[in-house]
């Protein structure tokens, strides 16, 4: 006897409810209302943004309880990403229209600047549809994806970066040669000398006692214990050792391990990753895919419609790193110590300086070794036009980049300031007079020059060497015969099992197509909605998942017809059949599973979509061919007086 499972109804009706909803379009006048342009986690945990009367839209970011991950500098970061896209599209324009700003009270302001802009600001915010109006403990379970197609299907540029371990491993040393003398000077340790030991991944810092100390046994034990301190203290180096050691001064080496590189590794991998997609989303790639290769360290970069790799190449080989330096003066006095790209460089130099080329001239130049300032404290640049109306980069600095640069200006009035990129002198000006918080990169930049490197030094630099390792561009045009054939692959596969099911299994094929038909709703509306990627392989394990659906079927419908043929009655062959069927399908399907998920750990890129498509396909055919059609069966022959079954 056939008993009605209401909760089995409800469950087959909600995923069908569910897959449909990620399967219908959505315009944005439709969904950016709902779902809001705020990430969700903004929406969750952030107040409300308030219009003050100065005409500025306000938060109050202080008493946040930040997500893992996440923190306050992420958070500016996504909202000013935020307001520039979505106030681009209601034609305004940063720096005319608008301003981003913030206090030491961690209040975040978007300071409306123009007439246009101060009309109305209510109606703006309004507009900005920065809250969705679903409640966020619903847009859990709601769709916010839409199926995307893959690289192969769309055309565009495939990249893969490798990260350059030796290359890092000679810039970590190098830095650190630097910076330990000014961290223990900060700290009114003597520090002379911080140098890398030869053929070694290690330096050697000579710390110095002063005279005043090497009398004073208590006070002296005091001092050498913070100066070991803070040398312990150096990300990535194992605690310092002690190499010589007297009354005047001690020698200590920190040394880089195997481990220690490996968490230097994965770490910056981890930064490559964020400026990259600052980067990428800042020159306007639609729907990147940026992702680490499982176990290794490298990265996969898949921009879809990209036209060729020329500006994406561009773009992630330009390492970003800014530096300021104190450019020589000529040892015979007065000028500055350069030369043109014609004349060969001096062969000696003094310690601690070094030759840098122009960028453009190739002009050379004699700089101070010692970096005074860097790129990461830049809080934001943008393209001007200097006093001659020669386009310039502007740079403005955060609170300890101005301090920093206040300092440098003040000590080097007369002196030439080089400003590197990428180890390229971009320009290297006279300081005239203390500058505090405002820099600017002068080069006979065009306006797209100029563009690209204030988007790169507002996307950040990559903390260690990246080269390309692999690099190709996918046409549309083949991406559209791909889409075609698999279209035409998937219509005649799925014709020949419905003519198949339905010659040979008569209304019980009708049954095993109708759970088909489910099945490939189920697993097109999973892709959507785990944000993946529909790629060419993605549709060969569909195309096979079409095969596999109905394997299950035929698995309980040759079992029904046994119990039929030892002379059961209609329902209990349908239930002795589901139920001597269910282990053989079990076993068939978690095998398959399982060889799915070992596929997707150790498969990349292609492998990994066929394997995604093939285990949410292996998971729905279960539920269809073991729940729903026999929900079918049940509302269709139910507690009925049925003497024959069309099977």
């Amino acid at each position: 006897m056939y008993r009605f499972n209401i909760w089995k109804i409800v469950l087959i009706i909600g995923v069908l409810l569910l897959s449909l909803l990620y399967l219908m379009p959505t315009p944005d006048s439709l969904y950016l209302p709902l779902y809001g342009n705020l990430p969700l986690w903004i929406q969750e945990d952030l107040p409300r943004f308030e219009v003050t009367e100065d005409n500025a839209f306000k938060v109050n970011l202080a008493d946040v309880d930040y997500p893992e991950g996440k923190n306050l500098q992420e958070a500016t970061d996504e909202l000013q990403d935020v307001f520039n896209v979505q106030l681009k599209k209601l034609e305004f324009e940063e720096n005319v229209d608008y301003a981003f700003d913030s206090t030491e009270e961690k209040e975040f302001f978007v300071r409306l600047i123009s007439d246009k802009a101060k009309e109305n600001p209510a109606e703006i915010l309004e507009n900005l549809h920065l809250y969705g109006s679903i409640p966020p403990t619903l847009r859990k379970i709601l769709p916010a994806n839409r199926l995307k197609l893959g690289l192969d299907l769309k055309g565009g540029v495939h990249l893969v970066l490798e990260i350059d371990l030796e290359k890092s491993k000679r810039a970590l040393l190098r830095d650190n040669a630097y910076a330990i003398p000014e961290t223990l000077k900060a700290e009114q340790i003597i520090c002379r000398q911080a140098e890398q030991v030869s053929g070694e991944d290690a330096l050697n810092v000579l710390v110095e006692i002063p005279s005043r100390l090497k009398s004073e046994k208590e006070e002296r034990d005091k001092y050498i214990k913070k100066a070991v301190e803070l040398l312990n203290d150096v990300d990535f180096f194992e605690d310092a050792e002690v190499v010589t050691e007297n009354e005047s001064q001690s020698m200590y080496r920190l040394s880089l391990t195997e481990k220690s590189m490996q968490e230097y590794s994965d770490e910056a991998i981890q930064q490559v990753l964020i400026v990259l997609r600052n980067r990428v989303d800042a020159f306007g790639v639609a729907e990147p895919s940026i992702r680490q290769e499982a176990n290794r360290p490298r990265i996969i970069i898949e921009l879809p419609g990209a036209k060729d790799s020329s500006e994406p190449l561009r773009i992630v080989q330009t390492m970003g790193r800014l530096e300021f330096k104190i450019a020589k003066k000529h040892p015979s006095g007065g000028s500055l110590y350069t030369g043109s790209a014609n004349t060969p460089p001096p062969e000696e130099l003094e310690d601690n300086t070094e030759i840098r080329y122009h960028h453009e001239t190739g002009d050379w130049y004699v700089l101070e070794s010692p970096v005074l300032l860097s790129g990461h404290n830049i809080e934001d640049s943008r393209p001007s036009t200097g006093s001659a109306f020669n386009i310039v980069v502007l740079m403005t600095f955060d609170s300890e980049g101005s301090n920093k640069f206040a300092k440098i200006t003040g000590e080097h009035i007369g002196e030439h300031l080089a400003i590197l990129l990428d180890d390229k002198v971009q320009s290297a000006p006279v300081i005239r007079t203390q500058i505090r918080r405002n820099a600017m990169i002068e080069g006979n930049f065009t306006s797209e020059e100029a563009n690209y490197l204030s988007n790169i030094l507002n996307a950040g630099a990559f903390p260690v060497g990246v080269q390309v390792g692999e690099e190709r561009a996918v046409a549309p045009t083949l991406g559209q015969e791909s889409i075609d054939n698999g279209i035409k692959a998937a219509i005649i596969g799925l014709g020949f099992v419905l003519f198949f099911m339905i010659l040979y299994y008569r209304l019980s094929g009708i049954i095993a197509i109708i759970a088909l038909v489910f099945n490939m709703i189920i697993i097109i509306s999973a892709l959507a909605g785990f944000g993946a990627a529909l790629t060419l392989p993605g549709i060969a394990g569909l195309v096979l998942t079409i095969g596999m659906a109905v394997d299950a079927n035929v698995l309980i419908f040759e079992r029904i017809r046994e119990e039929l043929r030892s002379g059961k009655a209609v329902w209990d062959a349908i239930t002795n059949g589901y139920q001597r069927a269910f282990i053989t399908i079990l076993d068939a399907n978690l095998t398959t599973f399982f060889t799915a998920l070992v596929l997707y750990h150790f498969g990349t890129g292609p492998i990994r979509g066929f394997a995604v498509t093939l285990g949410i396909g292996i998971l729905a055919s279960m539920f269809t061919a073991i729940v729903v059609t026999r929900e079918i069966y049940g509302l269709v022959i139910g507690n009925r007086d049925v003497q024959k079954l069309s099977i």
